[in-house]
């Protein structure tokens, strides 16, 4: 599934507003049951404590993310600055999970599923200003 991104350039806009990407969470279902005991004693870059979270906590450096695996095969992948990193991260966790032993993980219905992007504004944004953002006139 490739994922092209239309690219605006943003720099000559006359706001002068330039947002930036901080954070993508993208989904993918994996197809199969996962043993998440398993996975997280061969895998080095896994924690899994089943009193806190019901997932296996992975992380990679490039792109630098961090996948929730669950039991049920389903996946969330956080932390990729791109949409592109994200399904590119997804796809490595989903190798790395294969390699573990579960050969019948696929990669199905990836989605993006959030993006949060930050601005400079250009002004002080205090309470009063943030109290009238969130306000409707009536």
């Amino acid at each position: 599934m490739e994922m092209e991104s239309p690219e605006v350039d943003l720099s000559n806009h006359p706001s002068g507003i330039v947002p930036t990407l901080q954070n993508i969470v993208s989904t993918v279902n994996l197809d199969c049951k996962l043993d998440l005991k398993s996975i997280a004693l061969q895998a080095r870059n896994a924690e899994y404590n089943p009193k806190r979270f019901c997932a296996v906590i992975m992380r990679i450096t490039e792109p630098k993310t961090t996948a929730l695996i669950f039991a049920t095969g389903k996946m969330v992948c956080t932390g990729a600055k791109t949409e592109e990193q994200s399904e590119l991260a997804a796809r490595k966790y989903a190798r790395i999970i294969h390699k573990l032993g579960f050969p019948d993980v696929k990669f199905k219905n990836f989605k993006i599923q959030n993006i949060v992007g930050s601005c400079d504004v250009k002004f002080a944004v205090g309470r009063n200003n943030q109290t009238l953002i969130g306000k409707k006139k009536h």
